[in-house]
């Protein structure tokens, strides 16, 4: 408990916003499913800044129960960019 409220530890092992940026930098922030393609990075409408719509997703599952989990993963492997793909939301 911290400050009157009970953090919740969490199992996943989850991309740091740098290798989310890593992701998205090295396919000039499109949608990396050929299929698709959609810039994931764009100018805000009425106000300075960007909005991104991309998602940093792990190719094998942050956690136990994911989608293609892998027990076999050291942690830093699961957080690495190689265990990543960047894809817009709809992807």
């Amino acid at each position: 408990m911290f400050g009157g409220r009970i953090l919740a530890m969490s199992n996943r092992d989850d991309f740091t916003q740098k290798t989310k940026d890593e992701l998205a930098k090295r396919v000039a922030w499109l949608c990396s499913n050929p299929n698709c393609r959609r810039a994931t990075i764009g100018a805000k409408t009425g106000s300075e800044g960007a909005i991104i719509t991309g998602i940093a997703a792990h190719i094998t599952a942050a956690a136990p129960g994911g989608p293609r989990y892998d027990s076999a993963l050291r942690p830093d492997q699961r957080k690495n960019t190689t265990n990543g793909i960047w894809l817009c939301s709809n992807c």
